[in-house]
């Protein structure tokens, strides 16, 4: 089982990959995509702010918010789709599917195996290229259902609650 330390990339490795994308790896910048990398919750940007701030206590949330936003947009870091206005994180950037809960806003990972990529290619071929497909399976986890809180259920349609957190991104 991978845990976050184990996950944690070296300060010369994340400084490869950044040099690699044109970026100047700055100690903010390694601790937030740290932080990415090692979570396995899928955090959103408030989650991965409050979990640096412990080591980096004069970190902003709009450093957070825009080291996030130059991750997504040089490829090192994935943006969950999710239902609602949270916007939830992925510093694995290896093709995988996600499986959330719609009770507690719990996201796991799901191998790319499970599904057929040639299947998708031959269903999309004439409607362009495809950069990204990502699956998202939403229904109620285990720990839900066995705690009875699935039996409570959302609405359907209903964005599942992610507790304490109010940070938004596009």
């Amino acid at each position: 089982m991978t845990t976050p330390e184990s996950k944690k990339p070296t300060p010369d490795h994340a400084r490869n990959l950044f040099a690699a994308h044109g970026l100047k790896l700055t100690h903010q910048r390694l601790e937030i995509y740290s932080e990415l990398t090692a979570a396995c919750d899928h955090p959103c940007a408030e989650t991965v702010w409050r979990r640096v701030r412990e080591r980096v206590p004069t970190i902003s949330l709009d450093t957070v918010y825009r080291t996030l936003a130059v991750l997504r947009e040089h490829g090192l870091a994935a943006r969950v789709p999710m239902d609602g206005d949270t916007a939830r994180f992925d510093g694995d950037i290896s093709p995988h599917h996600h499986l959330a809960c719609e009770c507690c806003g719990r996201i796991d990972d799901l191998p790319i195996s499970e599904f057929d990529p040639a299947a998708l290619q031959e269903s999309v071929a004439g409607w362009g290229r495809v950069r990204d497909a990502q699956v998202v399976i939403r229904g109620i986890c285990c720990r839900c259902l066995e705690s009875g809180a699935g039996d409570r259920g959302l609405a359907d349609g209903e964005p599942a609650p992610v507790p304490g957190e109010s940070a938004k991104i596009q």
